[in-house]
Formats: C-alpha cells, sequence, structure tokens
C-alpha cells in the first residue's frame, strides 16, 4: 500500500547527541537529528538496554520449560521462556542463552539452535533480541536466582502453547516470538 510518495526513504542526519540519563541497566539518550525529507532538525530520545537473549526449551516429552516471573513493568506474574541480557562476558548472545537457562531454570542444552534475532522496538530501543532453540533439555541442577528474580518453573505441552497465546494466558511478546521463528523453522523443514 503507498502514501503516494513512492521516493526512498533515507537515514536521518545525527547532529549531536548526548547520555540526559544513565541507570544500572540502561541510558537514554538525546539526539538532535536532521529529516532528509524536509531538513528539519529535532530531537528524538533512545533508550539503550544490552542486547537480550532467550531461549525456546524443549524436553524429550515435547514439553516446553517456562517460567512465572513477577514483571514490574506491567506489575503482572508474566508466563514466558527464560532468557536474559547478554553479558559481554559470556563471549556471544548463544552462551548467555546457555547461562540464562541453567540459571532460571537448573535446565541445561548440550547444544541451542540460533532462531532469529530481532530489534525488539527500534523506533526507541537500540537492542536486539536472540532466540534460541534448546532441544531435549535436562533438569541439572537447581534455579541460581538473581536477587531481583522471583521465579517458578512450568512445563508447558508444546500443544497447548497456540491456545493459550490466543486466550492471552501466554502475553509476552518476545515469548511469542519465539514460538512464532520455532514454527517458522518447523514449517520449513517439511
Amino acid at each position: 500500500m503507498s502514501s503516494g510518495n513512492d521516493k526512498t526513504v533515507q537515514k536521518w542526519e545525527v547532529l549531536s547527541r548526548r547520555t540526559t540519563a544513565d541507570y544500572r541497566l540502561f541510558r537514554i539518550e538525546q539526539k538532535r537529528v536532521r529529516s532528509p525529507r524536509t531538513g528539519d532538525a529535532m530531537d528524538v530520545q533512545a533508550i539503550h538496554f544490552p542486547d537480550w537473549a532467550v531461549v525456546l526449551p524443549v524436553t524429550c516429552r515435547q514439553t516446553v520449560v517456562m517460567i512465572h516471573q513477577y514483571r514490574h513493568g506491567n506489575e503482572q506474574i508474566c508466563l514466558e521462556l527464560p532468557g536474559g541480557l547478554v553479558d559481554p562476558a559470556d563471549g556471544s548472545p548463544e552462551k548467555s542463552a546457555h547461562r540464562e537457562l541453567m540459571e532460571e531454570t537448573g535446565y541445561r542444552a548440550d547444544r541451542i539452535i540460533p532462531l532469529g534475532v530481532t530489534y525488539p522496538q527500534p523506533a526507541v530501543l537500540s537492542n536486539r533480541c536472540f532466540f534460541f532453540l534448546a532441544e531435549d533439555v535436562m533438569r541439572v541442577d537447581q534455579m541460581t536466582l538473581d536477587a531481583g528474580e522471583d521465579i517458578a518453573l512450568a512445563e508447558v505441552s508444546l500443544g497447548n502453547v497456540r491456545a493459550w497465546i490466543q486466550n492471552g494466558k501466554i502475553d509476552n511478546a518476545m515469548t511469542i516470538l519465539a514460538f512464532t521463528y520455532y514454527w517458522m523453522m518447523r514449517s520449513s523443514e517439511k
């Protein structure tokens, strides 16, 4: 569908940038930018988070290891997949995914398969989210939770996931996207 203006969109020029707030998990940057279409300068904000890794762990019984976790943003207990920040000390998003899976669930995966990578909200967030499939995961240890985490495990039948997304029982966008990548991968294997 066209808006009547079919010219190519161009990258905006960044005239200046400065950090306006720096918190433990993220920093806010204000940028002065110039529109290539109008030539007008304006101020915009960007939030810089570290990248994220999300793991879709599937057991040999075709259940998905999920977690119930309280989230301060929406003040709700959410049913979601394990995951967290990509730590540069891990060396790669895949190694961060292994670490997060073990810390949040006590499950181990011998192999993790990349499913995809996306920008969660590029209008204001600069980070990426890496999605991984962990097959035939096994419980090998207890959870090792951070001080700010309160997590309970849930094994969900893979066959129930679509219905739970449709009825809102699973409503975390990154979790839904991980399952979407998973289903796309499975359908391309047929």
